[in-house]
Order: structure tokens, then C-alpha cells, then sequence
């Protein structure tokens, strides 16, 4: 399909409605090329080592078999932090998150979700405070392998490493059977971070009605091959061991264009009120 008819800007959601749609009638008009969505994991990363990121969850639909929907970060013993772009058309009773464990699936703890807490500002169109709380129905039991991660407060520096984690999909494909590609094992990559004025002057800055970077986002970019994607959305950019970042969108994937993340900094206040305004 033409880009000049129709592109995908990926929300890194798994599932049918993981893709925002740019239509001829945006501004935007892309150059022609067939675009493929990609597959399997963290595209250009390797398998995690055992506990190496015990905030990590993944978050399942249970009315789906437990499908695994998007990643989220541990941040208390009964909140998780993630994207709020994950939950579109989702209640809390049909989510479950698995945690202590790097297998998609199995192994680790499962715990169910009460409540979602989406920021009150978030939309689509433009893309904008894609972010989310979970509250789970229980405690979250801390182990080894399950921990918290602190949310950052201050922002890592343009030049500075950093690693992001999921079950993403890894390659470009051109059909939708996503089990195919998708990993059992947990994947990491280490990534840089670039100033908003680089993000803002690549590629992205054609699409900054729907897809504005402002200062509440945060972009990494390696290389053409390596990043995040589907099935990724809502996990955590962690650097100096504090989540600064969540994963939400790009343009799928791994095509040497910045990844968008948004910027927990400037969303602190916003975490610690509402949890405390959501206690069980």
C-alpha cells in the first residue's frame, strides 16, 4: 500500500488496534514505499538475563486467553505504571499483569486489576499524555526478581545510554500472525537519547499535527534496526535505574527514525497525587 494513501504511526499496543491512521487528508504526505509492520521483539535486542528487570510486567487480557496486550512498569506494591493508549475500550476487570518472570506466559506471579487510571487529558488525536496507572487487587509480593522501579524526577541528558525491555515484535512482516514472531523470552536493548530538537527535526516533524513531541516526550534513536514495537507499548525506558520514559509511539519500527516515549518527569506530581487520591 501506498504511503501516499495511507500510513501507520504505531501506538505500541498488541492487537488489532494498535496503529493510529494517517489518511491522505493529513498533512503529511509520505514517500512511496511498502510498509510492512514488524514482529517478534524489541527489534536488534537480545534475550534479557534472569531478573535483570524485575519491575517489568506484562499486561494480559483475560477474556483473551491471557493475550498479552502491553508492558507496564512496577512502581508500587499495588501500582503499575504504563500507557494510557493500551486501554482503549478495556475495563480493569478483564486485565491481569504477570510479573517475576521473563516468559511471555508462564511462570512468575499473576495478579488482577481494579482499576485504571488514565490521564484526564489524554487523546489521539493529537497524541498527547499517553499515560496510564494500574491498580492491582492485591499486594504485590517483592522478591528477587520483582521489585519497584523510583520514577524519575530529573531527565537523562542527550548522549546518555539507556535500555528498554519488552516482548515486542523484532522484524518487519508482512502478515498478521503475531505468534509466529513473538518471543517467549523477555528482550532488552540498550538505547541513546537525543534532544527534542533532534527528534523534532528528523522524519517526526512531518506528523506533528496528530504526533507533536513536546517537552512531556522523551526520544531515543541507535540505529535503522534497532527499537521498540508493537506489543511493547506502555513499558519503561529506564535509565540510571529510574523509569524516565514510557513507551508509547513511533513509526513502526526500527526504520532509523526516533522512538516517542513520554517523559515521566514531568509526570510525577501527576503519579504520586493519583495514586494517593486511588488508594484501595
Amino acid at each position: 500500500m501506498s504511503l501516499r494513501n495511507f500510513f501507520l504511526l504505531g501506538f505500541v499496543l498488541c492487537g488489532a488496534a494498535f496503529a493510529a491512521e494517517i489518511s491522505k487528508s493529513d498533512d503529511r504526505q509520505g514517500p512511496e514505499e511498502e510498509m510492512g509492520d514488524a514482529a517478534g521483539r524489541v527489534v536488534g535486542g537480545t534475550n534479557a538475563p534472569n531478573g535483570a528487570f524485575p519491575y517489568h510486567v506484562s499486561i494480559q487480557r483475560i477474556t483473551r486467553d491471557n493475550f498479552p496486550i502491553c508492558g507496564g512498569a512496577i512502581i508500587a506494591d499495588r501500582w503499575i505504571l504504563t500507557a494510557a493508549h493500551c486501554f482503549e475500550g478495556i475495563s480493569a476487570n478483564e486485565l491481569s499483569i504477570l510479573a517475576g518472570t521473563n516468559h511471555k506466559k508462564s511462570g512468575g506471579r499473576r495478579y488482577k486489576i481494579d482499576k485504571i487510571v488514565r490521564h484526564e487529558k489524554f487523546t489521539t488525536k493529537p497524541h498527547v499524555n499517553d499515560i496510564a496507572l494500574l491498580r492491582t487487587k492485591g499486594n504485590i509480593k517483592f522478591t528477587e526478581k520483582v521489585k519497584a522501579i523510583e520514577v524519575a524526577t530529573e531527565d537523562p541528558k542527550p548522549g546518555d545510554k539507556c535500555k528498554l525491555s519488552g516482548w515486542g515484535y523484532t522484524t518487519q512482516y508482512k502478515n498478521s500472525n503475531i505468534y509466529r514472531y513473538s518471543p517467549n523470552l523477555l528482550q532488552w536493548l540498550e538505547v541513546k537519547i537525543i534532544s527534542e530538537k533532534d527528534c523534532k527535526s528528523t522524519y517526526l516533524q512531518s506528523y506533528e499535527k496528530n504526533f507533536p513531541i513536546t517537552a512531556n516526550h522523551i526520544c531515543t534513536l541507535n540505529k535503522d534496526g534497532d527499537g521498540f514495537c508493537q506489543c511493547d507499548g506502555g513499558g519503561t525506558l529506564e535509565c540510571n535505574n529510574k523509569s524516565s520514559g514510557i513507551i508509547s509511539w513511533n513509526i513502526p519500527c526500527a526504520k532509523g527514525h526516533p522512538d516517542v516515549y513520554t517523559r515521566t518527569s514531568k509526570y510525577s506530581t501527576w503519579i504520586q497525587k493519583n495514586m494517593e487520591a486511588n488508594k484501595p
